[in-house]
């Protein structure tokens, strides 16, 4: 069963300027958290470094920074992190919204793949990386 987004304490929001985006590029990505305080660091920026500990839920969402665009997003997957340990690999709450676990301490990459499907019917993939560091 997916954890429920009411359950996460960090909060990582991806923001897309969907007419600057461009197939397998991070152009027009910006992603932001709720731990700056915490540690965070690259807020606003495509390669967000999230702080968390061990165990934390973590929720992710994305959203158009135009929301009049009429595009179409949705997170499509996850890559693998050491971060996520044995069983907390984000699983999909909606197609704007996934939910995981960090088990592992230490830092960690991972990649976020999304789609956006402009009003036309056309659709792009694109992807960032983003990392965790857990203590």
């Amino acid at each position: 069963m997916a954890i429920q987004p009411s359950q996460c304490s960090v909060f990582i929001q991806v923001w897309v300027d969907s007419k600057t985006l461009q197939n397998n590029s991070n152009n027009g990505i910006y992603l932001v958290d709720n731990r700056l305080n915490n540690g965070s660091s690259n807020e606003g920026g495509a390669s967000l470094k999230t702080a968390a500990n061990t165990n934390d839920y973590v929720c992710w969402s994305i959203a158009d920074v135009n929301v009049n665009s009429g595009t179409i997003l949705s997170l499509q997957n996850f890559g693998n992190s050491n971060a996520f340990g044995t069983s907390g690999t984000p699983q999909q709450i909606n197609p704007t919204t996934w939910t995981g676990q960090v088990q592992n301490n230490g830092t960690a990459s991972y990649s976020i793949n999304f789609s956006a499907q402009s009003s036309s019917g056309s659709a792009i993939t694109c992807n960032t990386t983003a990392s965790f560091n857990v203590s």
